[in-house]
């Protein structure tokens, strides 16, 4: 990749957690168009359960940072870095474990008296997309971990 796609990659990045809100705002679409939704009866315990998520999958992250500084002997990971691929990577690693800590803080503002509505759907939007990027930097990893693999058989 060249430094301007780098460059525009790594700001389209900081839009991900739109994917959420656009995932939020299709099941509220759909949820009015026909009348059907899941109907959560216990929304301060699925937002504790969120909040446990969010400092998981934190720790998930730190774990895969931790991975990563094992792999610096590996040429294919000396290439990924020089090749500036590494940057974009650890883009979506900052904004990731930016907005799990914002879906922590939606989790918390369900408990309050006022606002627990908007809460609840900010915080399922924002969990939403973390799953997403979750999604996208474990399948990244798992390349990583399969292209280490390799190179210790060759």
């Amino acid at each position: 990749m060249t430094r301007t796609e780098i460059a525009k990659l790594k700001k389209v990045i900081w839009f991900t957690p739109l994917l959420g809100v656009i995932f939020g705002f299709a099941y509220l679409g759909l949820k009015a168009h026909f009348d059907w939704a899941f109907g959560f009866t216990e929304v301060r315990t699925l937002s504790t359960i969120v909040a446990g998520f969010s400092f998981t999958m934190q720790g998930f992250l730190a774990a895969i940072a931790a991975f990563l500084f094992s792999l610096q002997k590996y040429r294919f990971f000396k290439r990924w870095v020089e090749d500036g691929n590494s940057e974009v990577f650890f883009t979506l690693f900052k904004v990731a474990f930016v907005c799990l800590f914002i879906t922590f803080g939606f989790s918390l503002f369900v408990f309050t008296s006022q606002g627990q509505g908007f809460a609840f759907k900010a915080m399922m939007m924002s969990v939403t997309n973390n799953i997403i990027q979750l999604c996208i930097i474990t399948i990244i990893i798992m390349d990583k971990v399969f292209k280490a693999r390799e190179s210790d058989v060759t």
